[in-house]
């Protein structure tokens, strides 16, 4: 009687779940942080003041704070959302590369699942 081992796991089909699970947390960080962050800063600055308001504005002053925050938030938004799709993609390619090893074994499974099959080509 045939005998079916699973393929040996590797390294790879350990890792992939995790990558790609810190890359959808690190996106979905960032997106709320833009969301609940930035759109109501720039809400405050934007919606109630008029241009002449923002271009008086002095140093020092809680309107260029705001503009401070919509200035310097972004900025490390941005690489911490590579970040995140990166992580993502890498998780992706590992699993494709556990792939191989997968069907490495092939034939074996096929001569268990389908004997009939083996039979016949013979």
């Amino acid at each position: 009687m045939n005998t079916l081992q699973p393929a040996k796991s590797t390294w790879q089909s350990k890792v992939f779940p995790l990558l790609i699970l810190i890359g959808w947390i690190i996106v979905i960080a960032v997106f709320f942080i833009g969301l609940f962050l930035l759109t109501p800063t720039a809400s405050s600055y934007w919606g109630g003041n008029a241009k002449a308001v923002r271009d008086a504005a002095e140093a020092g002053t809680p309107l260029l704070a705001l503009l401070g925050v919509l200035v310097t938030i972004p900025r490390w938004l941005e690489p911490l959302t590579f970040l995140g799709v990166a992580s993502f993609m890498t998780g992706i390619a590992l699993a494709f590369s556990t792939i191989p090893n997968l069907l490495k074994d092939r034939g074996k499974l096929m001569s268990v699942c389908f004997p009939l099959f083996v039979k016949l080509g013979k």
